[in-house]
């Protein structure tokens, strides 16, 4: 583990972004005074982003995706780390720093932005040069399904539309920017899709608890609904969302017939996902019928705002919802509850305990860690 303390202005605006990964390295931004704070995940990779004040409380813990403003509440002490690494060894020598910095927020007021800029500019670049090598010199669509997850293709989507807006007033190599018309031209129709797909079809399985919510053992997560056949991928990724999917060990999934017995799945992933689950059958109702509202993907990402509640507990689709959050804290009602426990239990255990504890912990497991002593 690399510990980093990120102390000055310059250090602290540039942070994980173009880093690659985290798992080895572990960045602290210490800041003189604890205060409210505003970060964005642009350019970065998936992370956990935890946030400490003054005398080391823990006051925001949470996992997130590329491409977010986040909103971190009074604090002087922000860690970023990979999303299963433990930050906790390494609070020590963080805390014990107490740098003479001005009483500034992320930015410097002198800070020059130009640097940041090419920075950005050059990451967009780099993008494009994943097309290039993949396609040569002309975008086939063909080859971008293969070659490039749909969650990549709204990254490098954005990318291009990132030159093309600074093509007018930016010497920027010809290349990038006839690549980045290509690109925009192949990927027209699914622009919307491939957008929302890049906030919320980002992969998340090894984020998430893999216990049996059954019997705890080591599980695989399942996915119950099936897309639509001839279903473009460019859809598909929202098959692929954690609200479609129940943790079940390969024994209790065979114990309970889970893979041929569809009323016992969909009461499964129902019970265990309340009203995200609701949400997410009426858009597939819908598109499976060909009545889908029209709306904004990119304000909503998962599914139009009429299909879901108005916060992530009541099964929201707008864009502060759409990153994968383990289901901890859903709305559930008795009738979610009784069918979760009826599908579960139904069966008689076969060698393992039963009991209702690994259900207790799927459900109230969090990102968040106690605000007491971190130790």
């Amino acid at each position: 583990m690399r510990l980093h303390l990120l102390i000055t202005s310059g250090q602290r605006a540039l942070g994980a972004m173009f880093m690659h990964k985290l798992d080895e390295d572990l960045l602290a931004f210490i800041y003189p005074n604890d205060a409210p704070r505003t970060f964005h995940t642009a350019f970065c990779p998936p992370m956990r982003m935890v946030a400490l004040d003054g005398k080391g409380q823990v006051r925001f813990d949470q996992v997130l995706s590329p491409w977010k403003f986040v909103n971190l509440p009074a604090c002087r002490y922000v860690v970023e780390c990979g999303p299963t690494v433990d930050y906790r060894p390494c609070l020590q020598p963080i805390l014990s720093v107490s740098p003479d910095l001005p009483q500034q927020g992320m930015l410097d007021d002198s800070l020059r932005m130009d640097n940041l800029l090419f920075a950005l500019l050059a990451e967009a670049v780099a993008d494009l040069r994943r097309i290039r090598e993949a396609h040569g010199a002309e975008v086939r669509p063909e080859v971008q399904r293969k070659r490039f997850s749909v969650w990549e293709r709204g990254q490098i989507v954005s990318s291009a539309g990132f030159l093309l807006d600074f093509s007018d007033e930016w010497n920027l190599p010809e290349g990038a920017v006839k690549l980045s018309h290509s690109v925009l031209q192949a990927e027209a129709p699914y622009l919307d899709e491939l957008v929302a797909a890049s906030v919320a079809g980002v992969p998340w399985r090894h984020e998430f608890p893999s216990h049996c919510m059954r019997c705890g053992q080591p599980a695989s997560w399942h996915p119950i609904l099936k897309p639509v056949h001839g279903a473009p991928p460019e859809i598909q990724w929202r098959y692929a969302r954690p609200e479609n999917a129940v943790p079940v060990c390969h024994h209790c999934a065979e114990t309970l017939d889970l893979l041929r017995d569809e009323p016992l799945q969909l009461d499964l992933v129902w019970g265990l996902w309340g009203p995200r689950f609701e949400a997410l059958w009426r858009w597939h109702r819908a598109w499976k019928t060909g009545r889908l509202p029209d709306w904004d993907p990119c304000a909503y990402p998962l599914w139009p705002p009429q299909f879901g509640g108005t916060a992530w507990e009541s099964g929201s689709g707008a864009l502060s919802h759409a990153e994968p959050r383990p289901p901890h804290g859903v709305l559930r009602s008795e009738q979610h509850m009784a069918a979760l426990r009826r599908a579960l239990f139904s069966k008689r255990f076969r060698g393992r305990q039963p009991g209702e504890t690994q259900l207790q912990k799927l459900l109230d497991f969090q990102f968040d860690l106690s605000t007491g002593d971190p130790s």
